[in-house]
């Protein structure tokens, strides 16, 4: 066996022997219980909404959600399954700051909702050094029970762990892309929590929907998988999927990213092998059954005060942080126009004026006035004008560029307006000007063709 991963047998061992024993003792009652589980928080307190399908979610909530849900389920683990700490932008020199400081939230939040156990995904594991460093300052457990060889976190996290869910012991395992072989990983890693005492293994899979459900197929050797490993634009379903052996079957579960949707898995093992039911239908008789449901953590619901306040007070702790730490804005390139501001372009295209007060793009700052986001960096990029662009705007220079004002649009406008000739302002904006913000993580339904058509309006692009 390869030093390293008799080194991870050994901790898994020593973690099993927890009070000198090998294996737990039988639980008193019936083997039922309850487990709840979210999916690929991707290091979001709370998601932007920018999208109205985007308005679900965040920690708050979720931990609303959880709790009252506990509060007749004492004992249900929860579980976090896929991309935890990172999105799929990595971190940004000018975001370096701000992550740093989300890491803390984001440990204190979930230490307050009281994840038992949570897994990584292909964004985590894009930044290595990073990720060995912010692991251990998550505090919840991290399972990856097929980490690659030679990664600087693996030794930060655990390859399984065994968790009480009501009547019965489960065990935990987690899948990442790109480590070793996940299915001999998981068999041997299922085996060892048998034998100490798990009745049902979950599988937190980072892989994605379709090497997850690929995985299953060929047998896993686990009852449930939970896939994530997903993008914003994951269609999920309630459903469960029936895959591999039918001796030896997974049950794969879906859940939506951010938090956007609170899983219940609910376990009657008091008969051989497991049925999925549905809602409204019973248990056959002798054999053992599992009910997944999904509950929407819509933006209308209560925010849990503990984790509310963790995430108020990262609002607040932006602004010394991102004023510290952002550079200043660049300046003008010698000989290259500049920006000038939406009451410079109104001076002269006045018939533009009534069209502009009615845009919600005129109202794009006041919405982070609204949810004390104007010093988060990562928001303010898309709600000024020309941020960290030559003569542009910065979150230290933001005077008379705060919204998606005229030059969002159509370039920065000094040399047009001094000189007044069209040549010189980009008449037409491509559809990659749009996009830099109506991103598919931002305006999941963004279609460029269509939007032109509310902008092409009398006093803008068309005569009055």
């Amino acid at each position: 066996m390869p030093g390293a991963a008799m080194s991870r047998t050994l901790l898994v061992g020593l973690f099993l022997a927890c009070g000198r024993q090998s294996t737990l003792e039988p639980l008193e009652g019936p083997p039922t219980g309850t487990v709840f589980a979210f999916a690929d928080l991707r290091g979001t307190l709370k998601p932007c909404g920018c999208s109205p399908d985007l308005r679900r979610g965040g920690l708050d909530r979720v931990a609303e959600v959880l709790r009252v849900a506990r509060s007749s389920h004492p004992n249900a683990p929860i579980l976090l399954a896929g991309d935890l700490l990172l999105d799929d932008e990595g971190i940004p020199d000018i975001l370096k700051a701000q992550t740093e400081r989300r890491v803390a939230a984001l440990a204190d939040a979930l230490a307050s909702i009281g994840v038992g156990a949570a897994s990584l995904g292909p964004s985590d594991l894009a930044q290595p050094e990073w990720l060995a460093t912010a692991i251990p300052r998550i505090r919840t457990p991290v399972i990856v029970t097929n980490p690659p060889p030679g990664a600087p976190w693996a030794a930060a996290t655990r390859p399984s762990i065994l968790l009480r869910a009501g009547g019965v012991h489960i065990g935990v395992v987690g899948l990442v892309p790109g480590g070793t072989d996940p299915a001999m990983a998981v068999r041997a890693e299922a085996a060892t929590l048998r034998a100490a005492g798990a009745r049902l293994i979950v599988c937190l899979s980072g892989l994605g929907l379709r090497a997850s459900k690929r995985l299953a197929r060929e047998g896993l050797g686990v009852e449930v998988l939970l896939a994530a490993g997903q993008g914003l634009d994951a269609v999920v379903t309630d459903e469960v999927e029936e895959l591999g052996p039918p001796d030896a079957a997974t049950f794969l579960l879906q859940s939506f990213v951010q938090g956007g949707q609170v899983g219940r898995l609910d376990l009657d093992l008091a008969g051989p092998g497991l049925v999925w039911l549905e809602a409204g239908h019973t248990r056959p008789e002798a054999r053992g059954s599992l009910r997944w449901s999904l509950t929407p953590v819509n933006w209308d619901l209560p925010r849990d005060p503990t984790v509310a306040g963790v995430m108020d007070q990262f609002d607040k702790d932006l602004e010394a942080i991102n004023l510290e730490s952002a550079t200043d804005a660049l300046p003008a390139i010698p000989g290259q126009p500049s920006y000038v501001g939406v009451a410079k372009c109104l001076e002269c295209h006045e018939n533009t004026r009534t069209f502009w007060e009615h845009d919600r793009h005129e109202t794009a700052w006041e919405t982070l006035e609204k949810d004390n986001k104007t010093f988060d960096v990562y928001c303010v990029s898309c709600h000024v004008t020309g941020f960290m662009r030559p003569g542009g705007s910065a979150v230290k220079q933001l005077d008379g560029l705060k919204d998606v004002q005229c030059e969002s649009c159509h370039g920065p406008g000094s040399a047009h307006a001094e000189a007044g000739e069209v040549a010189l302002i980009q008449r037409t904006p491509a559809p990659s000007t749009c996009k830099v913000c109506h991103s598919p993580k931002h305006s999941t339904h963004f279609d460029f063709d269509k939007y032109r058509k509310k902008l092409v309006v009398p006093g803008h692009g068309m005569p009055l």
